[in-house]
């Protein structure tokens, strides 16, 4: 599966599952998948993938 990349708070991340919910769990691409936030997708922007 491909990496789908989004921008939140002006960073990049990375979405690491996305609930039935809307919440995303996301992971800063700089910092690795060790700090997991979960966020709604309504405050995402997708980028293109790389």
């Amino acid at each position: 599966m491909d990496k789908i990349i989004v921008i939140y708070k002006g960073k990049e991340y990375m979405i690491i599952h996305q609930f039935a919910s809307g919440y995303c769990e996301i992971a800063e691409l700089t910092k690795g998948q060790h700090e997991i936030e979960l966020v709604h997708f309504s405050e995402l922007t997708l980028t293109l993938n790389k």
